[in-house]
């Protein structure tokens, strides 16, 4: 297949995803409104109540995993892969956004980048294990050297992996460390 063509099948995919997405928030709204007349009625308000206490006491259980990733669209494509997999996912872009994500929620499992745009990935392991010392960590790093002299700093005890990451190898990861708890 030549290079126009690929563009012309990547234009379509693009095309027939942007008319699923329209499709999908035309069904968020109608279902929201549903919702809301479920939650006005007498007869269907407890029960919905209770469906969400169910969901949420499910969520609870689930495997929680922080990726912390500068280029977006790797954190997203990780996030579909870990969701699709059944763990509970959330990303940020730098370390600020990392560290406020985990002021709200409890992570099990944290996917560092080791270089962020406004924090190293040491800096912020450091920082999230003072929230959770049971945390996981897996490092991200197209350079190994430059970590070298931080395995003696305890990184000896967290996952590196080396880019590129194959999807393979980061559900399997993700897995064997979500074994462990």
């Amino acid at each position: 297949m030549s290079f126009p063509e690929k563009i012309d099948v990547l234009d379509l995919i693009i095309n027939v995803l942007n008319e699923h997405e329209k499709k999908m928030d035309l069904l968020v709204e109608r279902m929201e409104a549903i919702v809301e007349v479920l939650e006005g009625h007498p007869d269907f308000s407890e029960a919905l109540h209770e469906h969400e206490q169910q969901l949420m006491l499910q969520e609870e259980k689930m495997f929680h995993v922080l990726i912390v990733d500068d280029d977006e669209f790797l954190a997203d494509t990780f996030e579909m892969l870990l969701e699709d997999a059944g763990f509970l996912v959330e990303t940020a872009q730098t370390g600020n956004q990392a560290l406020l994500k985990a002021s709200q929620f409890d992570f099990d499992m944290a996917i560092l980048d080791y270089r962020l745009p406004d924090i190293t990935g040491t800096e912020l392991r450091k920082r999230l294990k003072e929230r959770n010392k049971d945390m996981n960590v897996v490092f991200l790093t197209g350079q190994v050297e430059a970590m070298d002299g931080e395995v003696a700093e305890g990184l000896d005890k967290d996952e590196i992996l080396l880019k590129p990451i194959s999807p393979d190898e980061l559900l399997k990861i993700t897995e064997k460390l979500s074994q462990k708890n």
